[in-house]
């Protein structure tokens, strides 16, 4: 099993957009990494904002939708488990850690760390979207054609986020939108 390092003030030597944000399976667990200029108080609003999540499935896609208050609103980034190697998310009844990483796109210092918890329904209605998802057969250019659909269908992350699964604030599920 390999292990990520992850350090404030080191490099990030990861694989990641040149701009934007990222969502990978770290040894089960979901690490987002924004690859964003901030400033100071931005780093800040990163490190202690409140933070909510939310889970988009339809028609075998998976979409993370998140919020970081004064950092960033409602986003979203798509999820295939196909891409993601042998890894996975264990079922349990115990709350799922989620590492967030601020990177700085020019000189890929760790500009801030931070892990946040989702609840144990929110973890496995994850993981039983991610079987799902592992069960179906997986056609690359499909999947980007129909993540392209999607955001037709879905133009913004508030529209995806009336749609969610599920949407918790602060490791707390919300009741439906």
């Amino acid at each position: 099993m390999e292990y990520l390092k992850l350090c404030v003030g080191e490099r990030f030597d990861h694989d990641i957009p040149a701009e934007g944000m990222s969502i990978v399976l770290a040894n089960g667990t979901p690490l987002l990494t924004f690859n964003f200029s901030a400033s100071p108080r931005e780093i800040q609003a990163f490190l202690n904002g409140n933070t909510s999540f939310a889970l988009f499935a339809k028609a075998g896609l998976i979409l993370f939708l998140f919020k970081i208050e004064g950092f960033l609103d409602w986003s979203d980034l798509a999820f295939t488990i196909h891409l993601a190697g042998d890894e996975s998310i264990e079922e349990g009844d115990s709350y799922l850690p989620f590492n967030l990483v601020l990177v700085d796109p020019v000189t890929k210092i760790v500009k801030g760390l931070r892990m946040v918890t989702v609840s144990p329904d929110f973890r496995s209605r994850l993981a039983e979207l991610i079987r799902k998802q592992a069960s179906e057969p997986f056609d690359t250019m499909a999947y980007y054609q129909a993540i392209g659909s999607l955001y037709d269908q879905y133009p913004a992350a508030s529209d995806l986020l009336k749609q969610a699964v599920i949407v918790e604030q602060g490791g707390k599920t919300l009741p439906a939108l």
